[in-house]
């Protein structure tokens, strides 16, 4: 394969060149403004550090000498310079969240300021796109941030499926497979035809984190493979490291995160070893859940098995021909349950023939009885402590799950560790690493399948049959060769599922990123990061002899590589324009590589039963290798405007070069402008309104593909030999281009006890990215395409309150309402539908245009010119048209 990685400026820098020299020359005049200085009265430097009551940094305060234009704000460290009056003065502290603090200047040059909270304001500090602290009534876009109380309170085995309900506009879809139980996050709704672009971005302490799913399985209905949900990277972190997750819904809130953020992005803060009290924090945590089946269907136990009431018989008995093991099986249609006697089946027999009659009853648990109590238990450690110049957390969680299911279950080990050091005045250092190693010796298939659990609950058991017969799943004598499945032959027995056919994974992960932030003044600083997102996977699969799908079993294995860094260096400036504008500008660059290695080896038929190693393939072994590479190289710059604290500005810009496309096309640039207004400080409006603020933002971001579509190039391996791939490739890709507009309003009342958050917004996708159709006599089974506009709107309200809050007791409380509506506006000449997904030929999953995303379609009935249904003549309806969809 060829790897096409971007050098770092591409041939077309030109035209970026020139946008952002606009911006530059933005950054010029306001730093000329902010190193302006009156110059007719004596003065001298005053310098200092500002945090909070626990000792904590408080960046961006203003700091003015009261009755003055001459200010400024401090920094990261919450340090701040400024020039003062020689004759005197006073220093005014102001920050949103806390009491405006004025300390006398005097003989004084140096000031150490401890600001304290400001219970009536509800205002908080926002971590956005890049890691950059925002004031929450600055954002001109939607934005919703979650304590770690939200993703720790009880806890189910993954922290993800603690988001469900608690956040406007998220949508989270698991696989509903097992244990570990891997989701899609997205926000807002499908706006794109590629359905992998649609998911949110993850990042974890400013590193981007893969929620790639790399299951296995071709199928979920009645394949040979029935898929097996092996969960992903961020899944396996632990809810005991996170301090806060933000979410950022809109592009406007994302562009600075580039393509892979149009779909908006979780940004999850773990926690450091800062602490108000000095000396070393000890903190374990023991919790423990128990999982249950939350509803059992209405079953009925009236019936037993059979499709006639004349009577029951297992096998041919004096009573009759068989009833049990022929097509009736699993047919509760046969005698009620009157305490009859019949021939049934004698689970004590090696052939299970009666010998003798017995009681005719039900046995109520002849489902529920398979399954268990499920149980997770973890113990958490952590240890943290902090000095005037250093921090550290160190944490170790273990994990162990006994799921529902006999014989399922998973291990994890979670270490995270946190280091902050300040070097020098200007110089400071910090890193943080988190550990997973996640494993499990069986995972369960999901689907609708002969070796699936469900399928056998469905059709494979009766109310007269004791689930506990099936516990011997060998045939006495033909262990490891002939399963003992007593009753219907389809489905596999489910005891011989659970302990013999194993989906086995070991997989380690590791999330870490080192930083140093250097501050050349209070007003300038420049941070350099490179974050790393490893993981790798063992994992293997076996099922036995005599199964349904596999009559000589089958084993295999596959080694997951999944490895991306991401380097980027950002330079802040902050400062003041006649004293009632502040301003800040960023400028930075990214570099981002990533690699995806895949390497099955697969033995579909055994040589000998019960010995799972590749050398023991009956036929030769077939190696399933995939792997890929792919590049993004980028430049930004932000700046943001504030007059007064009450009107509030933020431009930004991002220009990616991405490996995918072809050179010429592979240069995006995508702007964003937001702007908000606090308008209970600009309007006189009602007493009891606390909080109002206006918001408006539009923003255009830009999509890429996967690698390797726009080149020729071998796939796979077939016997001795390549082929080359079905897909026709495009070597005039262009990226996607979403454009989107949003608007909001956050209102608070009585004194914060009630809060209304409504955004309204719509964007437009164009120049999807899709594979259609074409002519099978071209040698090819579709080609790649630039097409289609998918246009997207819709509405989120949250609604928060305090119902009771007391000195002893508080309420607080969150409703969350969304709609979004994708349609289909535009696909190509000659397409007039996308299909997306299908089962079999029955239902598709299509993106039509004139419909909507995720519109599903199937046959209809066979109808007459008036449009009644045509029925056959045993009474149901005529066979489904396979035209009328």
């Amino acid at each position: 394969m060829k790897n096409c990685v971007p050098p770092f400026i591409p041939p077309d820098y030109l035209q970026a060149a020139l946008r952002f020299s606009l911006i530059w020359m933005l950054v010029v005049t306001s730093l000329t403004s902010g190193f302006s200085q009156s110059a007719g009265n004596a003065s001298k430097s005053v310098q200092g550090q500002v945090t909070d009551l626990k000792g904590q940094p408080l960046p961006g305060v203003n700091v003015v000498v009261k009755g003055s234009t001459q200010g400024t704000i401090t920094g990261p460290e919450g340090r701040f310079s400024l020039q003062a009056p020689e004759a005197g003065g006073m220093l005014v502290f102001s920050f949103i969240g806390f009491l405006t603090e004025e300390l006398s200047i005097g003989q004084q040059s140096r000031f150490t300021v401890k600001l304290r909270d400001n219970t009536q304001q509800l205002d908080e500090i926002v971590v956005t796109a890049l890691g950059i602290k925002r004031e929450e009534k600055s954002l001109g876009y939607a934005a919703q941030t979650l304590g770690d109380k939200a993703v720790s309170d009880a806890r189910s085995n993954t922290w993800v499926s603690s988001l469900s309900g608690k956040v406007a506009g998220l949508n989270l879809v698991g696989t509903g497979s097992g244990p570990i139980g891997s989701a899609r996050i997205t926000l807002r709704g499908e706006s794109s035809l590629n359905l992998d672009n649609n998911q949110a971005l993850i990042v974890v302490d400013g590193v981007p984190v893969s929620n790639r799913i790399t299951g296995t399985g071709r199928g979920a209905h009645l394949a040979a493979d029935s898929p097996v949900d092996f969960g992903s990277a961020v899944s396996d972190l632990n809810p005991d490291d996170i301090e806060k997750v933000t979410v950022l819904k809109g592009p406007a809130a994302t562009a600075l995160y580039g393509s892979r953020a149009a779909n908006g992005a979780l940004i999850i803060t773990t926690k450091s070893g800062q602490r108000k009290e000095k000396g070393l924090g000890v903190t374990y945590n023991f919790n423990t859940s128990f999982d249950r089946v939350l509803r059992w269907p209405d079953y009925q136990f009236e019936y037993g098995e059979g499709r006639t009431d004349d009577y029951y018989s297992y096998l041919d008995s004096e009573d009759g021909t068989n009833t049990s093991t022929n097509v009736s099986a699993g047919r509760a249609w046969g005698p009620k349950f009157n305490g009859q006697m019949y021939y049934q089946y004698n689970p004590a027999a090696p052939d299970g023939k009666p010998t003798e009659r017995t009681p005719w009853e039900p046995y109520k648990d002849y489902i529920s009885g398979f399954f268990r109590t499920g149980r997770t238990t973890s113990h958490s450690l952590s240890l943290d402590g902090s000095t005037d110049k250093s921090s550290a957390r160190l944490s170790l969680t273990y994990l162990k799950n006994e799921w529902i299911v006999p014989n399922t279950g998973f291990e994890r080990v979670n270490a995270a560790l946190s280091l902050n050091h300040r070097i020098s005045d200007k110089l400071r250092i910090s890193s943080k690493i988190n550990y997973t190693n996640k494993q499990s010796d069986n995972l369960p298939l999901s689907g609708y399948n002969n070796q699936t659990i469900m399928y056998f609950m469905i059709i494979g058991t009766a109310p007269n049959i004791n689930i506990n017969w099936f516990k011997p799943y060998w045939e006495e004598g033909r262990e490891n060769v002939e399963q003992r499945n007593p009753f219907n032959t389809g489905p596999d027995n489910p005891y011989l599922q659970v302990y013999q056919m194993l989906n086995r994974v070991n997989r380690h992960g590791l999330i870490g990123n080192l930083s140093a932030t250097y501050e050349f003044s209070p007003r300038l600083d420049l941070t350099v990061r490179s974050g790393l997102d490893f993981g790798y996977e063992d994992r293997s699969q076996q099922r036995p002899y005599s199964m349904t799908k596999y009559p000589k079993g089958m084993y295999r294995e596959q080694n997951v590589f999944n490895y991306e860094s991401n380097t980027d260096a950002l330079l802040s400036y902050r400062g003041r324009i006649a004293g009632a504008i502040q301003y800040s500008l960023s400028a930075g660059a990214n570099a981002m590589s990533r690699q995806y290695n895949f390497n099955g080896t697969y033995a579909d038929q055994l040589g000998m039963p019960g010995v799972y190693m590749i050398s023991n393939s009956l036929d030769q072994a077939v190696a399933d290798p995939s792997r890929w590479r792919k590049a993004i190289n980028s430049l930004y710059a932000a700046t943001q405007f504030s007059w007064q604290g009450r009107i509030f500005l933020d431009v930004t810009g991002r220009n990616d070069w991405s490996s995918t496309l072809p050179q010429g096309n592979n240069s995006f640039f995508y702007p964003s402008v937001s702007t908000s207004f606090i308008l209970n400080e600009l309007l006189p409006l009602p007493q009891a309104v606390s909080f109002a603020k206006l918001r408006m933002s539009w923003a255009q971001v830009g999509n890429d593909t996967d690698p390797y579509r726009t080149a020729r190039y071998y796939d796979k391996i077939y016997s001795n030999s390549f082929t080359n791939s079905p897909t026709l490739f495009n070597a005039g890709l262009k990226p996607e281009i979403t454009s989107s507009y949003e608007a909001g309003i956050d209102l608070r009342v009585l004194n914060n006890r009630l809060g209304l958050d409504l955004t309204v917004y719509h964007n437009n996708t164009r120049n999807q990215i899709l594979a259609v159709p074409v002519d099978p006599t071209s040698g090819f089974e579709r080609k790649v395409i630039n097409a289609g506009l998918i246009n997207s709107k819709g509405m989120e309200v949250q609604l928060t309150g305090k119902p009771v809050s007391t000195s002893g007791f508080k309420w607080n409380t969150t409703l969350n309402w969304s709609a979004n509506r994708s349609y289909v506006k535009e696909l190509t000449e000659g397409v007039p539908s996308q299909i997306l997904g299908s089962h079999n030929s029955n239902v598709t999953i299509e993106a039509r245009v004139g419909g909507r995303m995720g519109d599903m379609y199937g046959q209809g009935f066979q109808r007459t010119p008036e449009g009644q249904i045509i029925y056959a003549a045993n009474g149901l309806p005529a066979e489904l048209d396979p035209v009328v969809r």
